[in-house]
């Protein structure tokens, strides 16, 4: 038999969760996005509820060939849904504002910055790295970037395609000319 304090105890942090989900969304989905999920389409979450709500239709018409990546990915998306829908968007990737692992509030209040593990294939260890190494001091370009974080060309590639480096020199060298 199920313990009664046990399922009291389930009731009430039942009742904790709804209330953040309800007086506080960002709090809520901040967490819940942190904790829950790893499978991330973080381009499709930036840009909106059109773009969230058609790549969950192209999963689904995949049916059962969908992989397994895919399904967990329909499932961040189906949370990413409900939350443009309550007026919450995803912000950018930025080198100086995310944080490793957990997604942050911007100080608008209505926008997630998304984590540096939400980019696919990059692991705990490099997103550890990118931040730590922020925090230390702001990056003085791609170049250095790359030495101080160990990062791999292909996921420098990655996230040029993803504007993190708009506005940072490719090299630390100065040019007098």
């Amino acid at each position: 038999m199920f313990p009664k304090a046990h399922a009291a105890a389930y009731v009430m942090s039942a009742f904790r969760i709804a209330y953040y989900k309800v007086h506080n969304p960002i709090v809520y989905y901040a967490t819940y996005f942190s904790t829950r999920f790893n499978d991330f389409d973080i381009q499709a979450m930036i840009n909106g509820y059109e773009a969230i709500k058609n790549k969950m239709i192209e999963i689904n018409n995949k049916g059962f060939d969908a992989s397994n990546k895919e399904a967990s990915v329909l499932e961040t998306l189906k949370l990413s849904l409900e939350a443009t829908a309550r007026g919450i968007n995803f912000g950018n990737l930025d080198l100086m504002k995310s944080h490793s692992k957990n997604f942050t509030i911007s100080e608008d209040g209505k926008t997630l910055i998304p984590p540096f593990r939400s980019i696919d294939g990059l692991g705990d260890v490099v997103a550890n790295n990118i931040y730590e190494e922020a925090q230390k001091r702001p990056f003085i370009s791609v170049e250095d970037f790359q030495k101080r974080t160990k990062s791999s060309t292909t996921l420098i590639d990655k996230m040029r395609a993803m504007g993190l480096f708009n506005g940072l020199p490719e090299t630390s060298q100065l040019s007098l000319f």
